[in-house]
Parts: structure tokens; sequence; C-alpha cells
């Protein structure tokens, strides 16, 4: 699921090379931003849903919360109400690492 560019954004080229998004691509299949939200909305919101990710907290939650604020949809319902709840491994990790590092083979390289 893609949603469009609005007219007057330009972006980035390192963006499309890195994810193979093409701005005509996200044009032709993509919804609309009132759509695309609505629908991510729509399946986050599911009763019971746990929202997961690697710092989603300080990144994917908050572009969420903000285009549901710009698109009038309540931007914190989601995560909490019907049961919901969301985790960010990346502070799981960082516990892990800090009170057992033993407990996870931790795989390092030249610089750490």
């Amino acid at each position: 699921m893609y949603c469009q560019l609005p007219a007057d954004y330009l972006p980035s080229p390192e963006a499309a090379l890195i994810t193979g998004i093409t701005p005509q691509k996200a044009m032709q299949e993509g919804l609309s931003e009132p759509e695309f939200i609505a629908k991510i909305h729509a399946e986050l919101s599911k009763p019971k849903t746990t929202s997961l990710g690697y710092n989603s907290i300080r990144f994917d939650d908050e572009v969420t919360r903000y285009t549901c604020y710009r698109n009038f949809i309540d931007p914190y319902a989601w995560s909490w109400q019907n049961g919901n709840s969301r985790w960010d491994l990346l502070d799981v990790l960082r516990a892990c690492h800090a009170l057992r590092p033993e407990g996870v083979e931790w795989p390092e390289n030249e610089d750490g």
C-alpha cells in the first residue's frame, strides 16, 4: 500500500533508490493521504492489536500520530483502546544487553 505524494513535495532521490518506490509509482498506485491513514488506523485499531517495531516508538508511532492528527483522526486511541498495546524492540534489546549481556550472543565487528 502506497500513499500519494502532496503536489508541493519533492521526495529525496536517495529514498526512491533505497526503497525502489518512485514518485510515479506512489502517484499511480497510492491512496490519498486521508484514505491511506484511514486504512492504517483501521488496522492498528483492531481490538487486542499489539504494534511491534524497532525504534517504532520514536519514529513510526510519531509519524502515525502526526498523520492521524493532520487528517482529523484521534492520534492516540489506536495505541491503547480495546486492549491494544505497543512495543519497541530497540528498548527490549537495550534492556537485555544492560541487564543480562551474556544471555544473548551479540555480534561484534572491528568497531565493537
